[in-house]
C-alpha cells in the first residue's frame, strides 16, 4: 500500500493583510501499486481569495508551503514513511500591472534567470558588459582594487520605487560622462549592470556596479527584456533574481 499525504501552511509574515489560502477538500491519496500504474498523475488545486481590484496597499500577498509525505506498507516488509518527501514554497498575488497580469501564482523557491547571448546581434554590447562587469569588475568603471559585481552567483533584486530608479541612473549617467565626456548628440547610450530597476543598483552603498557607453538601440532591447522578464515570472519589488551570459 502506498499512501501520500498532502499538507500546507501560511507564512503570514511574508503575507499582505489577507493570508488565506484554501487547501483541496481531499489531501490524502493510498492505493496499491497497480492503482498507481493505472492513474500516475494526482491533481490538486490550491487557491486564494481576492477582493476583485488591484490595491496598491494591499497587493494579497499570500505565502504558502506544500509540503508531501509518503509512506510506504507491506505484509512482507518493515513499513517505510518519509515525512518530507518534497515541498515547494507557493506564493499567491494581485499585484496589477507591475507583474504583468494583474493576478497570478509562483514557485517562489524557482531560479529566475534573465539569459542574454554574446552572439544575438540585438543585444551583444549590453550582454558584454554584463560579462565583463562579473567576470573582469576592475577593468569596468568605477574601478577599484577587489571590486565585484553581483548577478551572476550573488542575486540582484528588483526596485519598484521609480525615484531610487532615477538615483541609479544618475550616477551611472555621472560615471559615463566623467570616463567618456559629453556624448550628447550620438546614438549611444550609458549603460548600467547592476540595472537602475534593482536595488544593487549604482546608488546603492558600495559603488559595485559598471556604467558604459553602448549602441542606444542594444541598450533599450536589452532593457525591454529585463521588463519581459519580471512581468512572466511574476518578479515582484525584492525579488530575487540572476544574469546569465552565453557565448
Amino acid at each position: 500500500m502506498i499512501e501520500q499525504n498532502f499538507s500546507h501552511t501560511i507564512n503570514a509574515s511574508a503575507s499582505g493583510p489577507n493570508p488565506q489560502m484554501t487547501k483541496p477538500a481531499v489531501t490524502t491519496r493510498s492505493g496499491n501499486i497497480a492503482q498507481w500504474t493505472t492513474k500516475p498523475f494526482w491533481q490538486l488545486d490550491y487557491t486564494s481569495p481576492d477582493t476583485g481590484k488591484v490595491d496598491p496597499v494591499n497587493t494579497q500577498i499570500v505565502s504558502g508551503l506544500i509540503s508531501l509525505d509518503m509512506r510506504v506498507s507491506s505484509p512482507t516488509a518493515v513499513p517505510w514513511t518519509d515525512p518530507v518527501m518534497a515541498y515547494s514554497s507557493v506564493r499567491f498575488d494581485y499585484a496589477g500591472p507591475t507583474a504583468g497580469k494583474h493576478k497570478g501564482t509562483v514557485f517562489t523557491e524557482a531560479r529566475v534567470e534573465l539569459v542574454m547571448s554574446l552572439k544575438d546581434p540585438a543585444v551583444d554590447q549590453g550582454a558584454r558588459h554584463i560579462l565583463d562587469a562579473q567576470q573582469l569588475p576592475e577593468r569596468t568603471f568605477p574601478s577599484w582594487a577587489g571590486k565585484t559585481v553581483p548577478g551572476a552567483t550573488e542575486p540582484l533584486h528588483r526596485l519598484i520605487d521609480k525615484d531610487k530608479q532615477k538615483k541609479n541612473r544618475e550616477n551611472a549617467i555621472a560615471t559615463c560622462n566623467d570616463v567618456w565626456g559629453d556624448y550628447s548628440g550620438t546614438k549611444l547610450q550609458c549603460d548600467e549592470y547592476p540595472f537602475a530597476s534593482t536595488k544593487e543598483g549604482a546608488a546603492a552603498p558600495g559603488k559595485r556596479f559598471s556604467a558604459r557607453l553602448i549602441e542606444g538601440t542594444d541598450n533599450e532591447t536589452g532593457g525591454r527584456r529585463l521588463n519581459d522578464m519580471f512581468t512572466l515570472n511574476r518578479v515582484l519589488d525584492g525579488d530575487a533574481f540572476y544574469m546569465k551570459i552565453t557565448p
